[in-house]
């Protein structure tokens, strides 16, 4: 097993932890929203090793994607510690479009390219990524039609 494939692996299951905690999220938002800031700060938490992915994958002088696209990944994590965590500037409910346009752009551009890395580790990879991206997406779905998106 390559050092490579084991990289790439991770970023793995980076993605799909990223996924389904942000489907958590969105459920507990519902269900018992004191839960959702933990939730929260475990999903900013995964910017750490995304970030050591993306610097090892620069270091192995890899192809750009596989380091820009988790550094998307990684420049939405601080994006949501600074306006969530650290300002506590409240852009979804009323909707601040200044904050909300960008955030969900780079939201899901990013969870979108780092999902199409895991289609180069083969066909089962993408489509368990699928799957748990299209489970976030379905959360989202419940979280706004509960007002709570």
């Amino acid at each position: 097993m390559s050092i490579l494939y084991i990289i790439d692996l991770i970023e793995f299951v980076i993605i799909n932890i990223f996924n389904l905690t942000v489907f958590v999220l969105f459920l507990s938002r519902v269900k018992k929203p004191e839960l959702s800031r933990k939730i929260g700060i475990f999903n900013i938490a995964l910017g750490i090793p995304t970030l050591i992915i993306a610097i090892i994958n620069i270091f192995l002088v890899r192809e750009w994607w596989y380091w820009l696209f988790p550094l998307l990944l990684v420049g939405f994590v601080i994006f949501t510690l600074i306006i969530d965590y650290i300002k506590k500037i409240e852009f979804r409910n009323p909707r601040k479009f200044s904050i909300l346009i960008p955030f969900l752009l780079l939201f899901y551009i990013s969870i979108i390219l780092m999902w199409g890395l895991t289609w180069i580790l083969g066909p089962m990879y993408g489509a368990i990524t699928a799957i748990t991206y299209f489970l976030q997406l379905y959360g989202a779905y419940y979280a706004g039609k509960h007002g709570v998106g």
